[in-house]
């Protein structure tokens, strides 16, 4: 992601000043990338072996990628355990457990019951496990690029230091709903800019609130049909209030980090802040317009990342910074990085509990 600080390099085990800040291993940014029948796999654009001094690669059985799983699970600060007189295998990431049994389609994910599409197997003594089941029950993204037979794992989010360096670079706001960052320039390292469809959102927080949103947009993303209801999500600072002068009337939106339009996520709550009317009509819509348009004209991939910025302990985001780069023509057609704010004209909103009452 944007790391403006230092990362940690795998060999040296030492900081380096640079753009960015990235930890190689269990790190607040990761992407993994594995190819079929290829016992290297690359992560965060540094190639290592996937099975050191073994060789093991990953494989597609009845249409689904297995891999050993090990270092993938390690290099997002997970751990794994091996049972040997249930052949089970235990994976546990942050709060989340996954256990799964040799040649057996039944798996746990917290302790509820999953079935597989396809079961673990032993292949040449290496345990080969489903990628995208285990992917997604830790709640990272996951892509596969069909042409040259890669799949991507992916987890975002925003350090302290991140949040820090954002702060103090984004100007105060100025009556326009958003402003350009960076000269207008997206923060995504080259190992971030992934063919392959997929789709990240951030745990919530201690406070409930939301994180870095995170997808490679494609047309194969896009929604199929019209947007449900939302409203069973309250998001974090929801105090909302009606007012004749806002379009609408109605001050809050439940706003989507990445629009509906572009992945049809719809009352995902990992996916939406308390968000004003201006900054979702009048900051953040021209931009997913923009990709919307852009994807479904040419076919082509956009990388898109939404990161809220919140303040302290605030309830309510400052703002949202929108990132968005096309991947095929270099970025071409779509380039941008801009922070929306969260205001509404004549109106002073208490970010810290989302409290607001007209300005005098």
């Amino acid at each position: 992601m944007r790391r403006i600080f230092f990362w940690l390099t795998a060999c040296l085990c030492s900081l380096l000043f640079s753009v960015s800040v990235h930890a190689f291993v269990g790190g607040e940014d990761v992407v993994v990338s594995l190819e079929i029948d290829n016992p290297l796999m690359e992560i965060n654009g540094i190639q290592t072996e996937i099975d050191a001094g073994r060789g093991t690669k990953p494989v597609i059985m009845d249409g689904r990628t297995l891999v050993p799983i090990r270092s993938i699970v390690e290099a997002f600060g997970g751990d794994v355990f091996w049972e040997e007189n249930t052949r089970t295998v235990q994976l546990q990431m942050e709060k989340n457990t996954i256990k799964l049994s040799i040649d057996n389609k039944n798996a746990y994910l917290n302790n509820k019951k999953q079935t597989l599409d396809v079961a673990p197997v032993i292949l040449n003594e290496r345990t080969m496990l489903p990628i995208r089941f285990i992917a997604e029950g830790f709640h990272l993204g996951v892509g596969w690029d069909d042409e040259t037979k890669t799949v991507f794992i992916v987890k975002n989010a925003l350090s302290q230091e991140e949040y820090q360096y954002l702060r103090g670079i984004i100007p105060a706001y100025r009556g326009e709903p958003y402003t350009e960052i960076n000269d207008n320039r997206p923060f995504f390292e080259e190992y971030e800019k992934i063919t392959g469809s997929f789709e990240f959102y951030s745990q919530l927080d201690a406070l409930g609130r939301c994180d870095v949103c995170f997808a490679s947009i494609g047309t194969d993303l896009m929604p199929t049909e019209k947007r449900g209801n939302i409203s069973s999500v309250i998001p974090t600072g929801w105090r909302n209030a009606a007012y004749d002068i806002v379009d609408g009337r109605y001050l809050y939106n439940r706003c989507h980090l990445i629009g509906f339009q572009l992945t049809g996520e719809n009352a995902n709550k990992r996916n939406l802040i308390t968000g004003t009317r201006y900054m979702n009509v009048e900051g953040m819509l021209p931009f997913e317009n923009m990709v919307d348009d852009y994807v479904e004209e040419t076919g082509n991939q956009v990388m898109y990342r939404a990161t809220p910025l919140f303040i302290g302990d605030n309830l309510v985001a400052d703002g949202v910074l929108l990132e968005g780069y096309s991947v095929e023509d270099s970025g071409a057609g779509i380039s941008f990085c801009v922070y929306c704010y969260n205001v509404q004209p004549n109106i002073v909103i208490d970010y810290a509990t989302g409290a607001n009452q007209l300005a005098i």
